[in-house]
């Protein structure tokens, strides 16, 4: 996740004098960052390890499907060569490596814990957003993945276009919806009265009504020949957008009990949230006209969400 705001509330660790602290045992209280794991123990991973195997094992299993997606779960535009020009491609990465090196310093100099925290810690607290990123794209295919293809977008859509996530339908060959942003937030009451929230919703309705919704430039799509479905790489337009934000209690529980074998009780309670989230939200796009792709697209998720609860 790029050039967006931390999506992970956490306090930052406290900074006593060092008269304060001489003789004194390093605190047991996690920093914010190691908040996200739990302490490593003989024989077992950090969530985030477990996590990150976790998504390098679908993103394998996925690129035998013929999924051009790199071991984070990404959409790997170095495999649309042939697809856009080499120079074109060479440029988008060029311009991601330059907005990143943008973004690290940004991070460090308009941080207010810069007095507290080493530029690492910042840029780290900065990152937390992709850990949830990854944990709902996991938890998304485990749920879905049998009769869809979950994906991160490629770095560059994700931050050009605003595009996190697509969920592509194995039946009808299309992309059904996407994710303008997948985060935390301290809790339910922070939502209601964060005016953050009404205008990310805003913004949302706008691109769908206005804008005929999200595009991808590193897009992907199924296509039909001789009978059977195949992968077909390049441009996707009109992809009805929504967001995913959860308390960030409820992903932590996700993340600390997240299993490569099966659905935990915490992973299942996230996916009804995501499923609830969608419904609210496509219950007020739909108080408007919208493109007839992105009404055509999100029909056919609707139909299928609706079966699962």
């Amino acid at each position: 996740m790029l050039e967006k705001e931390p999506q992970f509330f956490g306090k930052p660790p406290s900074v006593e004098s060092d008269s304060a602290t001489a003789g004194k045992e390093e605190s047991s209280k996690p920093t914010p960052e190691k908040a996200l794991e739990l302490e490593k123990k003989p024989g077992k991973e950090k969530p985030t390890e477990r996590l990150e195997d976790f998504i390098k094992k679908m993103s394998s299993e996925l690129k035998k499907e013929g999924v051009p997606i790199d071991k984070k779960g990404r959409i790997n535009i170095e495999e649309f060569k042939g697809i856009h020009p080499k120079e074109v491609i060479e440029s988008d990465k060029k311009w991601i490596e330059d907005l990143k090196g943008r973004w690290e310093r940004a991070a460090v100099s308009e941080s207010r814990q810069s007095w507290v925290l080493s530029k690492e810690q910042i840029i780290q607290q900065k990152r937390t957003g992709e850990v949830w990123e990854m944990l709902s794209t996991a938890i998304l295919h485990k749920n879905l993945g049998k009769d869809f293809i979950v994906a991160r977008t490629s770095e560059y859509d994700d931050a050009r276009n605003k595009v996190d996530n697509v969920i592509l339908d194995k039946k009808s060959g299309n992309i059904v919806c996407a994710f303008d942003e997948i985060g935390a937030f301290p809790g339910q009451k922070f939502k209601e009265k964060d005016p953050r929230f009404k205008d990310k919703e805003k913004k949302i309705l706008e691109r769908n009504w206005l804008k005929g919704g999200a595009d991808l430039k590193y897009g992907i799509s199924l296509e039909k020949k001789q009978g059977k479905l195949e992968l077909k790489k390049g441009p996707v337009y009109h992809i009805p957008l929504f967001y995913f934000a959860l308390p960030k209690d409820k992903i932590e529980k996700g993340l600390k009990t997240f299993s490569p074998e099966g659905i935990s009780s915490e992973e299942k309670e996230i996916f009804e949230g995501f499923i609830d989230s969608f419904k609210e939200q496509t219950e007020t796009m739909e108080k408007e006209p919208l493109h007839q792709k992105v009404k055509e697209r999100l029909e056919l998720f609707e139909k299928y969400m609706l079966e699962l609860k």
